[in-house]
């Protein structure tokens, strides 16, 4: 998998019911010197990054550089 720049593409509603969500593996850049790597979910209904709760609202999603689909969990 390779990362995904924000400004070349955002994650694809996967289906058609209403307020789906993508979960992804994002950098956030803090400031120039300093970046992170969490999992956001990516709200398709209002096209933001929303935390585990679902605010859109406490966090600076603006930040979120990249992102790339969350790998599938390892199986022995």
């Amino acid at each position: 998998m390779e990362w995904i720049n924000v400004n070349d593409r955002l994650p694809e509603k996967p289906g058609k019911s209403n307020y789906e969500h993508v979960h992804c593996l994002v950098t956030v850049k803090e400031d120039r010197y300093a970046s992170y790597v969490t999992i956001l979910a990516w709200n398709c209904e209002h096209l933001c990054w929303d935390d585990d709760s679902g605010d859109d609202i406490s966090n600076k999603y603006e930040f979120v550089i990249a992102w790339m689909p969350v790998p599938e969990p390892y199986k022995p």
